[in-house]
């Protein structure tokens, strides 16, 4: 990773509302490669959906070079897309969906690669600022998109988790990328929407300008356990060093 390493911690909770937990997550320091998977709720067996991305993309043998590792996380990503529609049809009747959204990082060569599908975010913490490195496929971004909607609007709108895209949902599955050259000093954040549902923009921020990496996690995760918790909560930090 051209003299860049990479450290990382991972929380997980099944939150304080649901009996158990459906975020699957992945880490893979020395390789550069970390994934969150939120399996859909009100799916079907949404926990299976999560764990099969993971260790399907979490146990592949990685290539040397970026852009086939980018390669491999997508077509392992298209591999699973088809098997859990295959499960669905073959486990459930009617149109039931075994669904998960998905958020994976890569680090080689000095550039940060991002993929995903569904609403599971990245986030870049640079010089004491926040970015968001990933799009919602939602409705209500789709609608701020075209401009028919407002932030505001949206945060109360009945469409507010209305995905538009995950993994094992429609037969044909596009994955999202985005590239940027990496710093040290630079700080990921990798989550599921129980923690940003339950934490503004702002307060992780903030959390994330100060302290090492497990106390940062920790109050994260603590955060959000402080509010509502109505979902569950995946988080992975990661630290270029």
């Amino acid at each position: 990773m051209k003299n860049l390493q990479c450290i990382s911690e991972v929380r997980t909770h099944v939150g304080n509302v649901r009996s158990h937990n459906e975020d699957a997550a992945a880490v893979r320091d020395a390789d550069g490669l970390w994934i969150v998977a939120d399996g859909m709720g009100g799916h079907q067996a949404g926990d299976y959906a999560s764990s099969k991305i993971v260790t399907t993309v979490g146990n592949m043998n990685l290539r040397a070079y970026l852009i086939d590792v980018v390669e491999q996380v997508e077509d392992a990503l298209l591999a699973v897309n088809s098997e859990l529609i295959s499960y669905a049809s073959q486990s459930f009747s009617g149109n039931s969906k075994v669904g998960s959204t998905v958020v994976c990082l890569i680090v080689r060569d000095g550039v940060a690669v991002t993929m995903w599908s569904g609403d599971s975010r990245a986030y870049l913490l640079r010089n004491n600022k926040l970015f968001a490195v990933t799009k919602d496929h939602t409705k209500v971004q789709e609608l701020m998109d075209q401009g028919h909607m407002s932030a505001q609007q949206a945060e109360q709108s009945n469409f507010k988790n209305m995905l538009t895209r995950a993994v094992g949902v429609h037969d044909e599955l596009f994955v999202d990328l985005n590239a940027l050259a990496v710093k040290k000093g630079d700080r990921f954040l990798l989550c599921s929407d129980g923690l940003y549902n339950e934490v503004e923009e702002d307060d992780i921020q903030r959390m994330m300008q100060k302290g090492s990496l497990k106390k940062v996690a920790n109050n994260l995760l603590d955060s959000a356990l402080a509010n509502s918790a109505r979902d569950n909560i995946t988080l992975i930090l990661v630290d270029v060093k």
